[in-house]
């Protein structure tokens, strides 16, 4: 099994510049140029990598497997 998580990459001023997958590598989408507070950025970026692991490693989520 593997555990997906995001990662996120920075700036020097600390603004989160992209967010990638680490069970896939795949990167998020950028974020809209409207959004200019870096926890408005990581809130954004964090749903569409929820959109992505559900659509891609749904499986792979343990959380997901019924316990008795």
């Amino acid at each position: 099994m593997i555990r997906t998580e995001l990662k996120f990459e920075y700036d020097l001023r600390a603004m989160p510049i992209s967010a990638k997958c680490t069970a896939c590598g795949e990167r998020m989408p950028e974020p809209p140029e409207d959004l200019q507070n870096p926890a408005d950025i990581i809130v954004w970026s964090s749903e569409k990598y929820i959109e992505h692991r559900n659509l891609k490693h749904s499986q792979d989520d343990r959380r997901r497997i019924p316990r008795d």
